[in-house]
């Protein structure tokens, strides 16, 4: 393998640094999205103000729909950096850099700091893991949880003694924290993972003898929440049970995500980029010749049985094989290490960068075609800040390439690679930092939303609907949203008989605009231009169209309202 060249930086140093500039530097960058930033900043948000960290809420309605950890996680956030984008995006952030973290630990066991670095480079440049890692939602913490599991775990089947214990008592103090955030999916992942492994391994007489440990250790650290969730919901063990776990697991017409059974396969050829490129004949190479070596066959059993795990699952999306990555980071290190020693040519590498190379040169030629056309009058008006933007994306491009570059004209292969990974992670933080916020509802109704707030006081009466409720929530820190059309995620919420209520059709709507007699209605619905149901309720005193989003400020009742 060849040596991290001398005059490059400490090697974790770099690591840090790469985390800091791609993972937490660009957090307070670009608004919320929607629905699932809003959604998780709105519940820490609730919990904080109401004190109530047992059980979630969001829009003052029961949502049952994952444990509290993660929220909580993200409340404690909010309490030290105050109620900004940066701390709604924090934990998972941080959860994305303790998998990395975890990662080189292990594979130091075994491995050189070089290879162990390249894992920890890779897994941190990967697309997905930096898109989830940097987007509020639980995959990025429960993924971190998962990670120390099995890092912590993998030790345990090496070792005897109080050492064995140890470690497996980490594992499952890291496995309760994973139920406290998601649930029961905790448990599967590991389970898929270690039971191949051990039976692989033709230590069957192990799976008798370690789960108990981990298994107690889970209990003592989730039980005290699990039963305080019980004495203050009664229901929510039944429907988080039965309706978030086995229905969406099994169910074949009522799924939610409904995706066929391949669904994961482009996913993950995606959210590999730039390192799936240079992935398939290192990889072919590594499990011809060593997959019966512990570290190997752990990693391969890491990566494709969630893999298949999920792929059997009637729910799908996209970020739920997160945990898959940091498997496949270690397997792709040690095979590119075995590529570095035997192809002086760097073939793999090579494909690798020339391939990224061309999708960066595509999206640059892209992006200037449009700043062209924006200059010259011929693209509809986005933000402020689109001309500065497009030259912030022209430079980050420019940028990405130019490490490129620099690589193929580098004689070592480990420098090669590393800025491969280098220029992804600046592709990212440019494309983060500079996409425009106007092009739709999902990344821009924060900022519509605010430029609204000074028509909006405590006494306003808000409806929305699924897809601007989270946001109205967050924005005008309101937890008594009405929902109109659709119930969406609300419905288990709205199932309660006091919650009813609040949700309103075509003409219960009109009728709450017609009575509101001194409260202000404003209304904040998904509606096109000409949307019929525009055309049914009374004329608002004020209106704006923005994208597909309809906003409506019906002010305080003197006189009897006019009919459109």
């Amino acid at each position: 393998m060849q040596k991290f060249p001398s005059k490059v930086l400490n090697v974790r140093t770099g690591l840090i640094l790469l985390f800091i500039i791609i993972y937490l530097l660009p957090l307070n960058l670009r608004q919320l999205g929607v629905p699932d930033e809003m959604r998780y900043g709105e519940i820490a948000r609730e919990m904080t103000a109401s004190g109530n960290y047992i059980s979630p809420r969001l829009n003052g309605l029961h949502y049952f729909e994952k444990p509290a950890g993660g929220h909580i996680l993200n409340a404690v956030s909010l309490k030290l950096f105050g109620e900004t984008n940066f701390a709604v995006r924090l934990m998972p952030a941080l959860f994305a850099g303790i998998a990395a973290w975890a990662l080189y630990l292990l594979m130091r066991r075994k491995y050189s700091a070089e290879t162990a670095a390249l894992g920890t480079l890779i897994l941190l440049t990967c697309a997905e893991f930096m898109g989830i890692g940097t987007y509020s939602v639980l995959d990025s913490i429960v993924t971190g949880f998962i990670t120390l599991t099995l890092c912590f775990f993998y030790p345990a089947v090496e070792t005897r003694g109080l050492a064995r214990v140890g470690w497996l008592i980490l594992a499952g103090l890291a496995a309760g924290g994973a139920f406290l955030i998601k649930g029961f999916i905790a448990f599967a992942v590991p389970v898929v993972v270690i039971v191949p492994y051990l039976l692989l391994r033709k230590r069957w007489k192990d799976l008798l003898i370690l789960p108990w440990i981990p298994l107690i250790s889970a209990v003592i650290i989730s039980l005290p929440w699990s039963l305080a969730i019980a004495e203050q919901e009664p229901d929510f063990w039944r429907y988080f049970f039965w309706e978030e776990h086995i229905n969406r697991f099994f169910s074949q017409t009522h799924a939610q995500h409904e995706n066929p059974f391949w669904y994961f396969i482009p996913v993950i050829l995606a959210g590999t980029i730039p390192w799936v490129f240079t992935a398939p004949l290192p990889l072919r190479d590594l499990i011809r010749k060593r997959r019966t070596e512990p570290m190997i066959l752990f990693a391969l059993c890491w990566l494709i049985m969630p893999f298949l795990f999920f792929s059997a699952s009637s729910g799908k999306l996209g970020t739920y094989i997160l945990p898959c990555f940091p498997g496949f980071a270690l397997l792709l290190a040690v095979a590119l290490g075995d590529r570095m020693e035997q192809d002086r040519e760097n073939r793999s590498i090579r494909t690798g960068i020339y391939c990224f190379g061309t999708l960066l040169l595509m999206t640059l030629i892209g992006v200037a075609v449009a700043a062209i056309l924006n200059a010259m009058g011929r693209m509809p008006e986005l933000d402020a800040h689109i001309t500065l933007k497009f030259i912030g994306a022209l430079l980050g491009l420019s940028g990405a390439i130019a490490a490129l570059v620099i690589a193929l004209r580098s004689n070592s292969a480990y420098r090669k690679t590393v800025l491969l990974g280098l220029s992804s992670g600046i592709l990212f933080v440019t494309a983060i930092s500079c996409a425009p916020t106007e092009i739709s509802p999902a990344l821009g109704i924060q900022g519509f939303l605010a430029s609204e707030q000074a028509r909006i006081d405590d006494n306003t009466i808000l409806v929305g609907t699924p897809k601007t409720t989270h946001a109205m929530c967050y924005v005008y820190k309101r937890d008594d949203v009405y929902l109109f059309s659709g119930m969406g995620e609300f419905d288990y919420g709205l199932s309660y008989p006091e919650a009813a209520y609040r949700h309103l059709d075509p003409i219960e709507l009109e009728k709450l605009i017609l009575d509101r007699g001194s409260r202000q209605v404003v209304v904040c619905i998904k509606a096109k231009p000409g949307s019929p149901i525009k055309a049914q309720l009374p004329k608002p005193a004020y209106e704006h169209q923005w994208l597909k989003i309809w906003f409506a400020v019906y002010e305080p009742q003197t006189t009897t309202p006019k009919a459109r």
